[in-house]
């Protein structure tokens, strides 16, 4: 069994560093073909995916003698402990030397980054490269460390650490729930698919406040309705207890949400992993749909203007309120596209030459352009609302009644109106 067995998912960065330790345990086989041991391997990503983890047992399944430079707030040696660290590593060969939180070392940044701590580092590398000593880093942020010190010579391998994929997502909650006590109705897929994936500790944080939920109402299981406040609590920023509005304002939120759910399902099926039109509580805007799979930047631009669209549908234009961030959203990834890639035309791309402020006649140029574009896709946008009509209107009235649909709810809703759709 190996030590990664510990570790779900990741399964092509365990296989990277079981490469390594193969090398490790087995120096002969990789010498006779002239292989050379990595000098170094750098994890990076962001915090609480798992970095030190995968180190730790890239460590114990390497079987070294180990030593770890950390950094201890008020230190006031720590140059000095990195220096005796790597001596330390040389004098005991062959070992490993890990360097955690190695962008912590220092207060530098990108622009700054001649700090002693990494140039004791780099010294340190350069000293034990003729001795069996291999160098192992996580860092959160890649761009504070030197170019010198993570070139290839002194980490052969940069590996990226992401967000888990939907599947692994869901490998990691079921090992989660293992030790909870589930009820009936909690749906994994479901939970898979309202998650935003941020860190593999915060699913872990997340579910474990569904817990808590449901232990001070006293419950005898965790219900999925614990698990969905919980995530819209913590992820969302949406408690069930904020404020909803008048019946027309909740009306016209359940609209506009689920204008944006038929455009999202109509250009990609099985998109949209969770829909709300509870209140966000850090800015009071009301209602969110939240997609678990990637679209298209056209179609993006589509599902932004699909909450105006379908709100106009049953209002006039003066009150489709709550679209200020969806058109600004929408103009942004426009000017992008038209800038920045050229699509369309190449008499529109930005060369970038200006000091944080476009020329006017570049911005004449563009913004009719991008005026005219908008207006085209929220006519499409309209186009697909209007097909999807029995959809639209059977989505805004069960979210009313839920305030809250999951994947399940929304691919019910979905076929239930298929065979009415226009």
């Amino acid at each position: 069994m190996s030590e990664f067995d510990k570790v779900i998912g990741y399964d092509n960065i365990k296989n990277d560093l079981l490469q390594v330790c193969d090398m490790v345990k087995n120096p002969e086989i990789y010498k006779r073909l002239g292989a050379q041991i990595p000098r170094g391997i750098l994890l990076s990503g962001d915090p609480g995916l798992g970095k030190t983890l995968l180190a730790k047992c890239f460590i114990k399944e390497c079987g070294l003698k180990t030593f770890v430079i950390r950094r201890n707030r008020g230190t006031d040696d720590f140059i000095g402990k990195i220096t005796h660290a790597f001596e330390e590593a040389k004098d005991n060969a062959p070992s490993i030397v890990f360097l955690d939180d190695m962008d912590k070392f220092a207060n530098e940044d990108r622009h700054h980054r001649d700090a002693e701590e990494y140039v004791a580092v780099q010294a340190g590398i350069d000293e034990v490269k003729n001795y069996d000593v291999l160098v192992i880093a996580t860092v959160n942020n890649i761009d504070k460390l030197p170019g010198s010190l993570k070139r290839v010579g002194r980490f052969d391998r940069t590996i990226e650490i992401e967000v888990p994929t939907e599947e692994d997502a869901e490998k990691i909650i079921k090992h989660y729930l293992k030790n909870k006590i589930t009820a009936s109705d909690v749906n994994l897929e479901d939970l898979g698919k309202m998650f935003r994936y941020s860190s593999c500790a915060e699913l872990e944080t997340v579910l474990n406040e569904a817990a808590v939920g449901a232990g001070y109402l006293r419950k005898s299981s965790i219900e999925m309705s614990d698990f969905v406040n919980a995530v819209l609590s913590m992820q969302y920023h949406a408690p069930a207890d904020y404020t909803k509005g008048s019946k027309e304002e909740i009306r016209k939120t359940a609209l506009h949400e689920a204008g944006h759910v038929v455009v999202c399902e109509a250009l990609k099926e099985g998109s949209v992993g969770l829909v709300s039109i509870r209140v966000v509580e850090y800015n009071g805007n009301a209602g969110f749909t939240h997609r678990c799979k990637e679209i298209e930047v056209e179609d993006g631009i589509l599902v932004c203007l699909a909450g105006k669209a379908a709100t106009e549908l049953y209002y006039s234009d003066r009150v489709a309120q709550g679209c200020s961030g969806d058109l600004d959203r929408a103009y942004r990834a426009l000017f992008r596209y038209y800038s920045e890639e050229g699509c369309g035309g190449l008499s529109l791309l930005d060369d970038g030459d200006f000091n944080g402020e476009r020329s006017e006649h570049y911005i004449s140029k563009i913004e009719p352009v991008i005026g005219a574009a908008l207006e085209r896709y929220l006519t499409t946008a309209r186009g697909i609302i209007l097909k999807n009509r029995p959809f639209l209107e059977k989505l805004t009235e069960a979210l009313i009644e839920k305030e809250t649909l999951l994947y399940s709810d929304i691919q019910r809703i979905k076929a239930e109106t298929m065979g009415t759709a226009a």
